[in-house]
């Protein structure tokens, strides 16, 4: 019986550091258009999709465009705010959501189009920049929003973050965005929902950890059993020998091959054995913490799975 599939959830996340110098949002603006190689980034994958900017050519100067004749009370004045937004992995890819990188591209299109459509009917006079961070590049496609919490205010607009993010808005922007996936599918997550999750510098730490490895020592092969005679006489005559005792050239190095056949086996289970105490290592670090929420534990399962055993076997069975 097949088990049924995960529900798909809307994922809405507005980062808590806010932007408040054109430095930080140079910073943000690199990160959406990944100009620094990361860890986690396959720089085979393509560059970002831009979806929308206000102006300009990155998200920088789009931002900068929607800052210019804004009032800013001071230095403390927040000047942008970055949200991210995306769905389940069971959305992207149902049924293979172990695969990160891999989203179907039909339900990718789809989700994308309802997104775009969302952010601009949400924020249409603040929003700067919208870029996708496909499948490929990254474990879930998702997209980075840079929102300059700009308002109008006596005949002009001044900036007010708590405006447009204090808490009651921010539940407000769940359900919302939820009601517009709500066609694809995915639903909104538990409201007031305290789920804490691993941090990020967690699982780039356990990322480090997989590459600065050393890779797993390959098993050297069997030895090759000696192949009997091939004339029929000297086959009789190492019979003969044998019936008599006495060791033929054919029996020492059968000999000779079952003492290598021994170091052999002895060797490969040494290797493997490093390799299971690597991977023991690996997976331990890979365990996060599970899931709070609500004053109860939900179990989770590791990250990554045991892989699978290697029986010991030579190539080349030698002749009884």
């Amino acid at each position: 019986m097949t088990a049924p599939a995960a529900p798909a959830y809307a994922v809405l996340r507005v980062h808590a550091k806010k932007a408040k110098t054109m430095a930080a949002i140079s910073a943000a603006s690199e990160h959406h258009m990944q100009s620094e190689p990361s860890p986690h980034h396959d720089p085979r994958s393509g560059a970002p999709l831009v979806l929308h900017l206000a102006a300009g050519k990155t998200p920088y100067q789009a931002a900068r465009h929607l800052l210019q004749g804004v009032e800013r009370r001071n230095r403390e004045t927040v000047l942008c705010r970055e949200v991210v937004l995306s769905a389940s992995p069971g959305y992207f890819r149902p049924g293979r959501e172990e695969q990160a990188g891999v989203a179907d591209p039909e339900r990718l299109k789809a989700w994308t189009v309802a997104t775009l459509a969302w952010v601009r009917r949400q924020w249409p006079d603040q929003v700067a920049s919208v870029v996708l961070h496909g499948a490929g590049r990254e474990s879930t496609p998702h997209c980075h929003v840079l929102v300059v919490p700009r308002v109008r205010a006596d005949g002009g607009c001044k900036l007010n973050s708590k405006a447009l993010f204090d808490r009651a808005r921010l539940r407000e922007l769940q359900s919302s965005y939820a009601e517009a996936l709500a066609p694809l599918g995915i639903r909104r997550g538990e409201p007031g929902s305290e789920a804490k999750h691993s941090e990020v510098k967690q699982f780039y730490g356990v990322v480090q950890a997989a590459k600065q490895m050393p890779r797993r020592a390959p098993l050297p092969p069997a030895p090759k059993a000696p192949m009997p005679p091939a004339k029929l006489s000297v086959r009789v005559w190492s019979k003969m020998l044998g019936v008599l005792g006495i060791e033929s050239d054919h029996d020492r190095a059968m000999r000779a091959h079952r003492q290598q056949l021994a170091t052999w086996r002895q060797e490969v289970r040494s290797i493997m054995e490093q390799n299971e105490q690597a991977w023991q290592t690996l997976r331990a670090a890979a365990s996060f913490a599970p899931l709070a929420r609500k004053g109860h534990h939900a179990p989770r399962e590791p990250l990554l799975a045991p892989p699978a055993p290697v029986r010991l076997q030579p190539r080349h069975q030698p002749p009884r």
